[in-house]
């Protein structure tokens, strides 16, 4: 039973002892006043623990932790690396955490927002980066070897830049085309007649809006889960990395600039486009397609940091042979990065089948506005009375591509 409830059940008996003597129209006894007094004192008792806890309860939800070391005594300080320990060590968990323990867990729970930190420090946290090994290229000969580098999967993510934005919504210059000018200047004598004006490249440009846009996702724990703080950390660094990668990753490419929704890459103006045809040998004809987009690159200035594809897509780049049946790549044993023109290959099933992006992804930006944070509350359908909890995770940032046509899509066309 908790505080309310026994704060009910003393008023109750309290009010039972005066209705008793008030319908026999007479005194209370001497037992009876005991008794009656007695219950108001452990209601009076239990409302101002009550008023306590609610007190201490308001204070944690007003706490926001974004260091990257959370204190938890004078002496003791713990580091914090994950995104999810931040929250577990964080003032409005560990409050609960206290009143757990002493076996006082309310049952209207309500913890309270925590910001965990920015995106940067959410994809710092992934565990190493293949784009800043010496072994992200192909090496120039093959020999026996166990590759024992921590490598994850690339992902858009991990290639494009990320920023920060303090207002909701900004105007910028899109950089649609660049005619460069650039050339000797002579040594000019002071005769207007023969002197040159130093030149000047000329920009396309189109005014384009970044607004930001609020991304959020939820997840039903139980109770149980909420008071283990390492089955939750763990449950929530997964879940983080499954809800917001794809979700964001979509709409940078497929937003369509309509509905609540930004504009995507592929569905903004001045993109190059190219084509490969998708009969005969379908692979090397993408293979020869990307190489050509390179050069594409070059003429406007770019160079390409990555080449985004579908799964598919980078399939049969990997299974393609020589005519002794070799594997041109890293074959199936090798553990070394996939490229292609030594740019590394980026599977994402946000890309459709057929379609290819060959780019310099830094001109592709993700602002982050608020960082990610964590709301905890059973106030939610009716959690409260099957002992679930929801847990709410948000954040708000804005997208903006500085230079479109740094980017070649390809399109797979069927071959006569």
């Amino acid at each position: 039973m908790n505080l309310k409830q026994q704060l009910a059940a003393a008023v109750k008996a309290a009010q039972q002892i005066m209705a008793t003597a008030q319908a026999e129209n007479r005194d209370l006894t001497d037992e009876e006043a005991k008794s009656f007094n007695g219950y108001v004192a452990q209601a009076e008792e239990l409302k101002a623990a009550i008023a306590r806890l609610e007190e201490g309860s308001n204070k944690l939800k007003s706490l926001v932790i974004d260091d990257e070391q959370v204190e938890t005594t004078e002496e003791e300080k713990v580091e914090v690396k994950r995104l999810s320990d931040r929250f577990i060590h964080g003032a409005a968990y560990k409050g609960y955490q206290e009143l757990v323990k002493k076996d006082l867990a309310p049952q209207d729970i309500r913890l309270g927002k925590t910001r965990l930190g920015s995106l940067e420090d959410f994809y710092a946290a992934k565990a190493g980066t293949a784009l800043t090994s010496e072994l992200v290229h192909e090496q120039p000969q093959r020999l026996p070897m166990i590759d024992l580098v921590d490598r994850p999967d690339i992902t858009l993510l991990d290639v494009i830049s990320r920023g920060r934005i303090t207002a909701e919504s900004i105007e910028y210059l899109q950089i649609t085309s660049v005619t460069r000018n650039t050339a000797q200047v002579p040594e000019n004598t002071g005769d207007d007649d023969t002197d040159v004006q130093k030149p000047q490249s000329t920009f396309g440009t189109e005014l384009a809006t970044a607004t930001v846009y609020d991304y959020a996702d939820g997840y039903t724990v139980t109770n149980k889960m909420l008071r283990d703080s390492a089955v939750l950390a763990t449950f929530l660094d997964t879940e983080f990395r499954y809800s917001f990668d794809l979700k964001l990753a979509d709409i940078l490419l497929n937003g369509t600039g309509t509905n609540g929704q930004p504009k995507g890459l592929l569905n903004t103006t001045g993109v190059q486009a190219g084509e490969y045809t998708k009969g005969g040998d379908e692979a090397m004809n993408l293979v020869k397609a990307i190489r050509q987009s390179l050069t594409k690159l070059k003429h406007v200035g770019a160079s390409a940091n990555a080449i985004l594809l579908n799964p598919a897509d980078a399939e049969k780049i990997d299974l393609m042979q020589d005519s002794n049946q070799r594997f041109f790549g890293n074959g199936p044993f090798a553990l070394g990065p996939s490229t292609v023109w030594g740019r590394p290959l980026v599977e994402s099933e946000q890309v459709g089948e057929g379609k290819v992006i060959v780019g310099d992804f830094k001109q592709l930006a993700l602002l982050d506005r608020t960082g990610l944070s964590i709301d905890v509350f059973n106030q939610h359908k009716d959690y409260a009375s099957r002992n679930l909890v929801y847990v709410r995770a948000e954040l708000a940032a804005a997208q903006v591509i500085w230079r479109p046509s740094n980017f070649v899509v390809l399109e797979g066309k069927a071959g006569a």
